[in-house]
């Protein structure tokens, strides 16, 4: 793996994404069309990180204004991150947000070659609301319009990429943490809350049955698109753990009665898959990860608290 795309290169996963393969020496071409004003000072700071890394491209386009065949040509792996997140939790305009999400991974994938890999991430939100052990055999249950993207966007993956051998791996995800946290999450929330000093609604996170911290998935990702046996494959990214992402809130919140106690309604996200087959480790305690998070947001504390 020489050279490869990442969609929503200015994202929370998506730079960090980036970071990690640029560190790998892997040549990188980021695209995000930064159409959001509020984050504008943001993707400003992020680009001064790796922006004058020679080996890192930009392009400041949304997807379906580019010439992605041109863009793929020489490209070894495409990992497609990039969603309209801003919309998808609102069923009126679900109908739009399905086909410019899914219309989006359509033509990327029709402009992969056969030889390019087709990396994306999905969410632990396509099983629904689930109790007990889930694996990747689980039946999914979508019953959110995020959810109901990400699955249309898994069939269309499965379906089209087949169908154009194009390889393919998709990672359903659950919350994920750390610095550069998106501010609507429920621990930048709680976070810049104690940072201000203000009162302020708290928002639940979309998926609250796992958390892991993003450095711990970056190698994985990494590992997926190096493989070359890896192909075809769906993986859950999870501690395998019960109550993590509300014992991370616990934390925060200085609060530990707010873990659910009932062990009825207990979730455990298998990962033995991802573990076997490429290796993933979640190393970060949650106090670590945490602490982190709050001394990145401290630092960059007037990008957070406006």
């Amino acid at each position: 793996m020489k050279k490869v795309v990442v969609t929503g290169a200015l994202g929370f996963i998506g730079f960090a994404l980036c970071q990690r393969l640029l560190e790998r020496g892997i040549e990188v071409v980021g695209i995000d069309g930064m159409v959001d004003d509020r984050l504008k000072e943001l993707h400003e700071e992020k680009l001064l990180w790796i922006g004058r890394n020679s080996s890192f491209t930009f392009i400041n386009k949304k997807i379906e204004d580019i010439d992605l065949r041109t863009i793929f040509m020489d490209i070894d792996v495409v990992y497609h991150l990039a969603a309209a997140t801003s919309r998808d939790r609102n069923w009126g305009v679900l109908r739009s947000t399905i086909e410019d999400n899914v219309g989006v991974t359509g033509k990327m994938i029709s402009a992969c070659a056969n030889k390019t890999k087709f990396i994306f991430t999905s969410s632990t939100q396509v099983y629904g609301e689930r109790t007990g052990i889930i694996t990747e055999k689980t039946p999914l249950n979508p019953i959110t319009p995020y959810s109901l993207t990400k699955m249309a966007a898994e069939s269309l993956i499965q379906s089209q990429c087949i169908k154009s051998s194009v390889p393919f791996v998709i990672f359903r995800l659950p919350t994920i943490y750390g610095p550069w946290q998106r501010g609507d999450m429920t621990y930048s929330q709680l976070i810049m809350k104690q940072m201000s000093g203000l009162e302020k609604t708290i928002d639940s996170d979309r998926v609250t049955e796992d958390v892991l911290y993003i450095d711990d998935i970056l190698d994985t990702l990494v590992n997926a698109g190096m493989k070359e046996a890896c192909c075809n494959e769906v993986f859950n990214l999870a501690t395998g753990k019960i109550n993590q992402w509300h014992r991370g809130k616990a934390i925060i919140c200085n609060d530990f009665s707010i873990i659910p106690k009932d062990e009825r309604l207990q979730v455990s996200i298998n990962n033995e898959k991802v573990i076997t087959q490429l290796g993933f480790s979640h190393i970060t305690t949650l106090e670590e990860g945490i602490e982190a998070q709050k001394e990145h947001m401290t630092k960059y504390k007037h990008l957070y608290v406006k």
